[in-house]
């Protein structure tokens, strides 16, 4: 009977972090490119990818440790790939951000047209460090760590204790 190895949940969490904020970062790249960054439906995009990633990061990783994880550790997994995932996104984001940034002087202020905020407008420049804050990290973080706890308690919802008599 051929022996099968049990990935170790560390590893796993590096694999599936790594992962995630590699997909993240593609999105964001083209999303940068396209210059549709400055719209809010992208950064939910992006959040949506790193919330299905970690799901599945925390149902591999008890499947992978052959159901025996308890609910702790599985969160804990969980919430270390989404910070990977999430330390990988926001240091993209801020390269994406400076090697994009239009080289002009303050005083120039060009309107934006419409609905799209322009590449020279002073709102978008300055808006930048708040949505880097409240979209990238702080929604992250939440989705992450909410991610985990669904992920954890779906896979474990008849866990059996020891002390239990």
């Amino acid at each position: 009977m051929p022996e099968t190895t049990v990935p170790s949940p560390l590893k796993l969490t590096w694999v599936y972090g790594i992962l995630i904020a590699l997909v993240c970062i593609a999105l964001t790249m083209i999303f940068y490119m396209t210059q549709w960054a400055a719209d809010l439906w992208t950064g939910y995009l992006v959040s949506g990818v790193l919330f299905i990633g970690v799901l599945f990061a925390v149902i591999h990783a008890n499947k992978a440790m052959g159901g025996k994880a308890s609910i702790g550790s599985l969160l804990t997994m969980g919430v270390l790939t989404a910070a990977i995932a999430i330390i990988m996104i926001s240091t993209a984001t801020i390269f994406f951000h400076l090697a994009t940034e239009p080289n002009v002087d303050n005083s120039v202020n060009i309107p934006s047209d419409g609905g799209r905020l322009s590449e020279y407008s002073v709102t978008k420049r300055e808006g930048f460090w708040i949505y880097l804050v409240t979209n990238v990290l702080f929604m992250n973080l939440v989705l992450g760590f909410l991610a985990a706890g669904i992920g954890a308690m779906t896979v474990k919802r008849n866990q059996k204790t020891t002390a239990a008599k």
